[in-house]
Formats: C-alpha cells, structure tokens, sequence
C-alpha cells in the first residue's frame, strides 16, 4: 500500500511538473529534434560530398582532368588493391571543425564553376597553378595531415626501402617534413617545373 502511494506521489509530481512548466519542455523537445535533425543534415552532406564518385564525376573540370592524372597513379591502381580517394587527401579526418571549414570553402567553388565557367577546360587550365597552389598552401599550413593519417614515419621499416628513398625518409623523419615537398607530383601531373630533381612518383 505504501508502494502505491508513493508511485502516485510521484506520478502526480511529474504530471505537476508537466503542467508547470510545459511551455519548457516544449521548447527542450523541439531543440532536440531540430538539433538531430541538424546533425544528421550535416553529416548526411558531409558524407554526400566526401566519396569518390562525388568528386570525380560532378564537376566536368575535375573529371577531365585531376581525375583522369589520379586514375593512373598508384593512390588508384597498385598492386595491394588500395584506393585512395579524394577526400582521403583532400578532407581533414577526425576533426569536425576543420572539416566544417574545408567543407564551407568548397562551397565557393560553385562560384568558379557557374561565373568563372571552369567547366570549360579553355578556362580551367590557365587557373590550374593558381588552384593548385592554394592545395600545397594547405598541406603546408597542416603539414600534410591528410597525408600522415595513412603513412607515418614511424612506422616505416626503413631497411625494406631502396638506400636513396631511405636516406631521403630519415632526414624526412627528423624534421617531421611535409610530405608535398617530395611527393607533390604524385597523383596529379606536374605543373611546374621544379628546381631540383626532388619529387618522387612512388
């Protein structure tokens, strides 16, 4: 008997609380709702936007050209049969806020494809150096994050590579280098002409 009023006691509570403060809980629920709803837009795009299919084949600029150099490099076809796609290299990973912000920038590209008519390759091509420059500006600015989610200097067993790339990975490894300052040729093709003989297609 006890039990039983204690139960109504504290279902009438609640009810109270229900009728205090509904306005409230309206509002709290309503928040919740919209926030998942936001989350899951968000990731929803996030997810959209960052697959190869994506990248490749819905601007005409990027699929007549980048695509084209990446399909024949060895982040698309090697002999383990690992693809690495383009947001792999060209997303963050593990970190929302600066994926947001990759994310957002992409976003004003639609301005270079619609107004400065990039999918007409005559246009796209002369703006090629610049583009790309922007890319090597970010892989420097996060010292080729991307690049170390997959290949970290530490764990590489250095006495399986040939004497010239270990000699050149051990000074590498000391000064935590960027990758592109080796490797900026490796999937896409060369654009300038380099200083030294220093960019490497392995």
């Amino acid at each position: 008997m006890q039990f039983k009023e204690t139960m109504n006691g504290w279902i009438q509570g609640l009810l109270g609380f229900v009728r205090n403060n509904s306005r409230l809980l309206i509002v709290a629920v309503v928040s919740v709702v919209v926030g998942i709803g936001i989350a899951g837009t968000y990731g929803s795009l996030i997810d959209y936007t960052s697959h190869l299919e994506f990248c490749a084949h819905t601007c005409h600029e990027m699929e007549a050209t980048v695509y084209q150099e990446y399909t024949h490099s060895k982040h698309f076809k090697n002999e383990f049969g690992v693809v690495v796609a383009c947001p792999q290299c060209h997303v963050p990973h593990n970190d929302w806020p600066a994926t947001f912000r990759a994310k957002f920038f992409a976003a004003f590209e639609l301005w270079n494809h619609f107004i400065d008519k990039e999918y007409e390759l005559k246009n796209f091509e002369p703006r090629r150096v610049m583009l790309a420059k922007k890319v090597w500006d970010e892989f420097a600015r996060t010292n080729a994050a991307t690049c170390k989610s997959c290949h970290q200097y530490q764990n590489m067993v250095l006495t399986d590579q040939r004497p010239s790339i270990r000699a050149q990975h051990t000074d590498a490894m000391k000064k935590d280098e960027n990758c592109l300052d080796c490797h900026k040729w490796l999937v896409h093709k060369q654009l300038i002409k380099p200083a030294a003989p220093t960019s490497f297609e392995f």
